[in-house]
């Protein structure tokens, strides 16, 4: 009964039924492809949808050319759908293809039996466009890049380059070539290379691997090196070409030019860098500091000045450096095209004091060389640095010098185990006219000079060894300071282990001289002698002959030979000259230097240098001891006397000095004696307050 209602309802219905109309919906209302490069393809979708139950039947998809110069060339349309089905969606590809840089306009006409909607229009906008390239040449001097670029024409000039660095140059300092995509749609660069006659001379700082593409505004830099490949060619060209989509200017060429900067000699400079005093004395003085150094990376035109600036006494260790920073190749001293690989390094003394042997350089072909001046004056010292093509040279001066009022220097030369003894005689231990007066004067507090209060004393080797530091002594020779005491600087006992090879060199120095007790009105006499200690020469003499006999006096001309060689008796005893069997040597020359207020040229050089022919004096045999000098130093009264408000110089007064200079008349004395038998050393003959000493004898 229920089925036979229901059925009869449905009847009922059926006339009321309205039917469904088709609804057709386009997607996107408006498509705009922007600017897409010519050639390129940029595709767009546009979706059909049914709203309704119903299906949709699109009876024609067409282009209407809009007012825009491109029209509808550039536009594709894909498979146009037929119909879509009921609440059903179908899509159809839109393609922008441009061909010329121009705005393209179209419509696209979707007709259908939409009959509320029968024709729907989808605007279609786009352009034509294309890349715009700029390259550009940059060298930026904030970075330090030192070649020249011009921008149009392009061109890059990276000026004189060695052939060869220590270092490469960092590429944030080498010139290059911005490149960059001024267009609105990216841009593929397809070719960055180097051509051209000279193109091996020019590279990349990093590979530069094609194409690769640069988006609207964005931009690349290669940075380009130029490096010389030969020493005989000057002048390099090559180009740098750049190809890419910019149809206006596919290709872009850099010109690139270089120029080789011929091997340009090392850059040389040194420097005083320690001076060392013997253990005894002090500590190194050390010159190396940046600012020491920095006044001295350009040597100045006529060398190195470091006599003022550098204190060296006789005996100091010198050493000089050649490299300003050890680590830096680019430093002082380096080579423009390879550092320091390669660089040999020649010391030599370029000049020493008048009579001075130049002593032993150690490390002369190294970067460092040092040695040890003994001899008070200048000495000049070259170095010359080369590459293997060029050399520099460079030369500094040095002063040796003891920077105190009087300064007496001793040398001989060449006469290994001969030892001379430099004394100087205070001016109250000169007591009388005798020219032998005072030497070897005994170092202790003399009753006759007022006690303990008053030394007098004969300065030397055999005097500070023996008495200095022995309780009663008394070095004093002016104020209670020390600050006037004299000082034995340089005692060589006459080897080459106390001195420099083949260089014998003693040395008494003295501030205030005018403090002595006997300097307080009138000039006093400070007096210099040379007493002949010891012959321990190695080679055996031969036997002398005087006159066709074999017998002689001590310190008498030889028959032998050589003219210069005297004869050593065999047996000078005490209150004897020596006479009789004896043998030949060479006799030793002293020269003695004379120094004042701390002056490193000599006042007086005895004997006289520079005569022709030389002058010298020879001492003979052992015992032998010269008068050399009486220095007459002006009074505490006189100082400051002269107009100017200066001190008038001492006088020296030279013993036996004839016409010319030259010493005719030696003032020869003998102080101790030799034994019987015994080696050719000088022995003490007195016994003073229990300490052996020398007397004068025959």
């Amino acid at each position: 009964m229920l089925l036979t209602v229901l059925a009869a309802a449905g009847c009922r219905c059926q006339g009321n039924v309205m039917a469904v109309k088709p609804s057709l919906t386009v997607a996107p209302a408006t498509i705009d492809f922007g600017q897409v490069k010519n050639g390129d393809r940029q595709a767009r979708t546009v979706t059909f949808e049914s709203r309704t139950q119903t299906q949709v039947t699109i009876a024609s998809i067409v282009l209407e050319p809009g007012t825009a110069p491109g029209g509808v060339e550039g536009f594709v349309l894909g498979t146009k759908p037929t119909s879509v089905d009921a609440f059903g969606k179908v899509t159809m590809p839109v393609t922008f293809t441009p061909t010329q840089l121009v705005q393209y306009q179209a419509t696209l006409i979707v007709t259908s039996n939409d009959a509320d909607k029968p024709v729907v229009r989808v605007p279609l906008v786009g352009e034509g466009a294309k890349p715009i390239i700029s390259v550009t040449p940059v060298c930026e001097r904030s970075q330090q890049c030192t070649g020249t670029v011009v921008v149009m024409p392009p061109s890059i000039d990276f000026g004189m380059e060695p052939l060869a660095r220590p270092v490469m140059v960092p590429s944030s300092q080498l010139p290059g070539v911005v490149i960059t995509n001024d267009g609105p749609v990216p841009m593929s660069v397809t070719k960055v290379a180097i051509e051209g006659t000279d193109a091996s001379a020019f590279t990349f700082a990093r590979t530069e691997a094609t194409p690769w593409e640069l988006m609207p505004g964005e931009g690349r830099t290669s940075q380009l090196r130029f490096k010389p490949t030969s020493a005989s060619q000057m002048s390099y060209q090559a180009q740098l070409i750049v190809e890419s989509e910019d149809t206006d200017r596919p290709r872009i060429v850099v010109e690139l030019r270089g120029t080789l900067l011929p091997n340009q000699p090392p850059r040389v400079c040194f420097n005083l860098t320690r001076v060392t005093p013997p253990i005894d004395v002090g500590g190194p003085r050390e010159y190396v500091s940046q600012a020491q150094w920095a006044p001295l990376l350009v040597p100045p035109a006529g060398g190195y000045d470091f006599t003022l600036s550098r204190d060296v006494r006789p005996g100091d260790l010198v050493q000089l450096g050649a490299l300003s920073d050890t680590l830096d190749a680019s430093t002082c001293t380096t080579d423009a095209e390879s550092g320091r690989t390669g660089l040999t390094f020649a010391w030599r003394l370029l000049s020493v004091p008048m009579g001075a042997r130049p002593p032993a350089l150690s490390g002369v072909g190294s970067p460092n060389v040092q040695f040890k001046p003994v001899v008070t004056g200048d000495y000049v010292v070259e170095l010359t640095v080369s590459d293997g093509q060029a050399s520099t040279v460079v030369t500094g001066r040095l002063a040796c010098a003891i920077k105190e009022d009087l300064v007496v220097q001793l040398e001989w030369s060449g006469q290994e185990g001969v030892d001379l003894d430099l004394h100087l005689v205070r001016p109250s231990a000169a007591t009388s006219s005798d020219p032998f007066s005072g030497v070897f004067e005994f170092f202790d507090a003399r009753t006759a000079d007022g006690g303990a209060s008053t030394t007098s004393g004969d300065l030397n080797g055999y005097a500070v060894r023996t008495r200095q530091g022995v309780v009663g002594a008394n070095f004093n020779w002016g104020e209670p300071s020390t600050l006037d005491d004299p000082r034995l600087n340089l005692d060589n006992t006459g080897n080459s282990v106390s001195g420099a090879v083949g260089e014998f060199v003693e040395n008494i120095s003295l501030n205030n001289p005018e403090h002595d007790a006997r300097c307080a009105t009138t000039a006093c006499p400070y007096r210099v002698f040379v007493h002949y200690f010891k012959d321990a020469r190695m080679s055996a003499p031969v036997g002398c002959v005087v006159d066709g006999g074999t017998g002689c006096r001590d310190g008498d001309r030889c028959s032998c030979a050589m003219p210069d060689e005297r004869c050593s008796a065999e047996s000078a005893p005490v209150g004897d000259a020596g006479l009789g069997p004896g043998k030949c040597t060479v006799a030793p020359t002293p020269v003695v230097r004379i120094f004042v207020r701390g002056a490193r040229t000599a006042a007086q050089v005895i004997p006289l240098e520079g005569l022709m022919p030389a002058d010298s004096v020879s001492l003979g045999a052992p015992c032998k001891t010269l008068a050399v000098a009486e220095i007459a130093w002006p009074p505490r009264s006189a100082i400051g006397s002269l107009p100017d408000g200066g001190t008038p110089p001492p006088a020296i007064t030279v013993l036996g000095q004839g016409a010319g200079g030259r010493i005719t008349n030696p003032v020869l004395g003998r102080f101790g004696y030799r034994e019987t038998g015994d080696s050719l050393r000088c022995t003490p003959d007195l016994s003073v307050n229990g300490t052996a000493w020398y007397g004068q004898n025959p």
